[in-house]
């Protein structure tokens, strides 16, 4: 079979989609906060409570770089609204865990439908092979850029 030609693309181009793409899901997210009531900081535990399951306060803050008191009052405010209940750890009986409610879990769900139905339609005009070397690209620019030097703040 004869592939057609693909054009040449330049790395600045590849640079900017990637910002496109980050600039509209930040407005998409923020605005689906603003609908539903919770700041981003809450979003993104509900995030990584989604992708990683259950987690201690302190790996929580560690993934969202919030101190302890932080996500404490995070926490709180999760509980409050019925989408993260804290939960004896498994393990260790002096730790809590918490846990993203079914609840929670739906609601992302059906709130994010929109936006993982633009995902879907994009990648289902991938073949496989394309998906594969998007997976692969977007799994080796993750990995680079959490080992990316981060800029440091004053008195570090």
């Amino acid at each position: 079979m004869l592939w057609p030609m693909l054009p040449t693309v330049e790395i600045p181009e590849v640079r900017l989609l990637l910002r496109r793409f980050t600039i509209h899901r930040n407005r998409w997210i923020d605005t689906l906060c603003r609908h539903v009531g919770v700041s981003r900081s809450d979003y993104d535990a509900l995030e990584a409570l989604d992708e990683h399951g259950s987690l201690t306060p302190g790996e929580l803050g560690t993934l969202l770089s919030l101190t302890s008191g932080s996500v404490t009052a995070l926490v709180d405010r999760l509980e409050k609204l019925g989408w993260a209940s804290r939960n004896g750890h498994p393990e260790d009986r002096r730790k809590v865990v918490v846990t993203l409610t079914q609840r929670a879990w739906q609601i992302g769900q059906d709130e994010l439908k929109p936006y993982l139905d633009a995902v879907d339609a994009a990648a289902g005009q991938l073949s496989n092979d394309e998906r594969a070397v998007v997976v692969r690209f977007l799994n080796d620019l993750l990995d680079k850029i959490a080992h990316a030097p981060r800029p440091q703040h004053d008195g570090e």
